[in-house]
């Protein structure tokens, strides 16, 4: 995702997109300016308006992992090899383009009753327009054993830990005493109980071997969470890493992309009628993009794609949706690289988005 800035400028040329969409913010972790603009600090500030980005370690805790880490969000390499690379990408020297990530620990050695990680990554404060949506990818080093939580949380007022008063979205925990050698999601528990489970849908894992110490390592999976509740405010977004004692947990790709509507135009403002975007965009081949929609009311729903020549490439009936947010997968495998349209028909008309696969 390193060249996301020259193709989403590419985008202009095709107009539709530029007008339809518009990204707020996007941070891939790769670049070293990023870090010239991250602030770790132990007591986070009280700002309204801010151009920083903060990494705050608020527990204190030890590391007890015996590897020196960060007591805050540090740089890191993705945990799966799947994540190590980026597709498609060299370094110039015809050798793979590594991949970096964002990671925090939580092996402080204080189990479950200790006191738990209290690590903030805070974005830069974004001003949101009226159809907004927080992407962002995460995985943990290993799962079910020492799996991490966190949470991301949204302040409308500043970015002082405090003031994160909305939960957009919890990961669960491993909590409990692990197995040695067990893999079965079923002999753990986690906390929160009705929160996500990394991988326990059989998906965004590397499947561990047999062995003593054995956990599955953790993909980045996509996330999305729509921001219309938080409509043409400035906000800034929270990653709380809290949990007790697990491993280590790790984010990529953030981005809050939005539809901007225009009274003028009709195309563009009945595309707001499905709220609808693709992520990532650019997509990798030999991988997977999300397709997020949302539906007024109860509605039958067909997907189709076609290149950039108009030639239909796939379709299928998504069959009869309820109302509210839904996404539809994209096995982008199964394309070559190209530029390609993604359209969704119901009874109120055809909406399409462009998707970029390289």
């Amino acid at each position: 995702m390193k060249k996301i800035y020259t193709l989403i400028a590419g985008f202009i040329l095709f107009g539709s997109i530029a007008k339809a969409q518009d990204t707020l913010l996007f941070e891939d972790f790769e670049l070293t300016k990023f870090y010239a603009h991250l602030d770790s600090v132990i007591v986070l500030p009280t700002n309204t308006t801010d151009t920083m980005w903060y990494s705050a370690d608020l527990d204190q805790n030890a590391d007890a992992s015996g590897g020196n880490r960060s007591l805050g969000w540090f740089s890191a390499r993705p945990f799966s090899k799947v994540d190590q690379y980026q597709t498609g990408y060299t370094d110039g020297q015809g050798n793979p383009d590594t991949n970096s990530v964002i990671a925090a620990s939580s092996w402080s050695g204080n189990g479950d009753n200790g006191t738990p990680e209290d690590n903030w990554l805070i974005t830069t404060n974004i001003k949101l327009g009226a159809h907004d949506t927080l992407f962002w990818k995460s995985a943990p080093v290993q799962t079910p054993r020492y799996l991490d939580g966190y949470e991301v949380k949204l302040s409308t007022t500043d970015n002082n830990d405090l003031s994160f008063s909305h939960l957009l979205f919890t990961a669960a925990e491993m909590t409990g005493t692990p197995v040695d050698g067990d893999t079965v999601y079923s002999h753990y528990t986690f906390s929160p109980s009705d929160a996500f489970i990394h991988g326990k849908d059989s998906t965004y894992i590397d499947i561990a071997s047999t062995g003593a110490k054995a956990a599955h390592a953790g993909r980045l999976r996509p996330f999305s969470v729509p921001l219309d509740d938080f409509a043409n405010q400035n906000v800034f977004i929270g990653f709380h890493h809290n949990s007790h004692d697990d491993n280590l947990i790790s984010l990529d790709d953030i981005m809050v992309r939005g539809t901007q509507s225009n009274p003028n135009a009709g195309i563009a403002e009945h595309k707001l009628d499905m709220n609808l975007s693709v992520f990532p965009n650019p997509a990798n081949i030999n991988d997977n993009a999300q397709l997020n929609f949302e539906l007024s009311s109860e509605m039958q729903v067909t997907m189709s794609i076609n290149d950039i020549t108009g030639k239909l490439i796939y379709s299928e009936s998504k069959g009869s949706l309820t109302q509210g947010r839904h996404f539809a997968m994209i096995n982008t495998s199964a394309l070559a690289k190209g530029f390609y349209t993604i359209a969704l028909q119901t009874k109120n008309g055809m909406n399409t988005t462009k998707l970029i696969v390289q």
